[in-house]
C-alpha cells in the first residue's frame, strides 16, 4: 500500500464473531477474535492513513458493528473489538481532516453473511426483521460513504439520532477530565505538594 500508488481505498472488512456469550466462550478464541478484529484493522488502517494523508487522498472504510454502542445486548469481546473499530476510525478521520482522505465507519446490524456459520452460529436464531441482506447492508454503506458520513448505520432509519448521541458525547467532553473529583462524590480535594 505504502508503495504502490494505485492504491487509494481500503476496506478493513476482516472479521470474526463470538461463539456465544462472553461467559461461555473460550479465552483462546476471543484472543485469537482481538488479533482479527482489532490488531489487524488498526495496523491497516494507520498505515493506510499514514499514507493517503501523505499523498493527500485515499479512502478508508472500516466495518464496526452497531453493538460497539449496545455492549450490555452481545458478547463484550466482540462488542469491544467493534467499539475499538468505532473510536479509531473517528480519531482517524480528525487526524486526517482537511487531507484528501476520506474516513467512514459503517455499523452494520445483524447481516446475512458467513460470519455466522464461521463462529458456528446459525443466524436463522435471530427474528429474521433483524437480519439484514449483505447486499442491501452494502448498497446502504456505500450511499452513505457517497454522502460523505463518517459514520453510517445502515439500519438506522433517523440519523438524527446519530448525531443527538454524538451532541451528547461530545457536550460530556469538558467535564471529563477536571483538575478535582465532581462535588456529587463529595471528596475533599487534595492540597497540591
Amino acid at each position: 500500500m505504502r508503495e504502490d500508488e494505485a492504491i487509494e481505498l481500503l476496506v478493513n472488512n476482516a472479521g470474526v464473531g463470538p461463539r456465544g456469550p462472553l461467559l461461555d466462550d473460550d479465552p483462546d478464541y476471543l484472543d485469537a477474535m482481538i488479533d482479527l478484529n482489532v490488531v489487524a484493522v488498526n495496523r491497516l488502517a494507520v498505515a493506510a492513513a499514514q499514507t493517503f494523508a501523505e499523498r493527500g487522498r485515499g479512502a478508508i472504510i472500516n466495518i464496526a458493528s452497531v453493538v460497539a454502542l449496545i455492549p450490555e445486548r452481545f458478547n463484550g469481546t466482540y462488542s469491544a473489538s467493534k467499539a475499538f473499530v468505532l473510536n479509531l476510525t473517528q480519531a482517524i478521520d480528525a487526524e486526517v481532516s482537511g487531507k484528501g482522505v476520506q474516513v467512514q465507519a459503517v455499523l452494520p446490524g445483524l447481516t446475512r453473511t458467513e460470519i455466522f456459520e464461521r463462529a458456528g452460529v446459525s443466524s436463522a436464531r435471530f427474528d429474521p426483521s433483524m437480519v439484514m441482506d449483505v447486499t442491501d447492508m452494502v448498497d446502504a454503506a456505500l450511499a452513505g460513504f457517497d454522502r460523505g458520513e463518517a459514520i453510517t448505520i445502515p439500519s438506522l432509519p433517523d440519523a438524527g439520532d446519530w448525531q443527538a448521541f454524538f451532541r451528547a458525547r461530545i457536550v460530556l467532553a469538558p467535564n471529563l477530565s477536571r483538575d478535582r473529583p465532581a462535588e456529587r462524590y463529595g471528596v475533599q480535594r487534595a492540597e497540591a505538594v
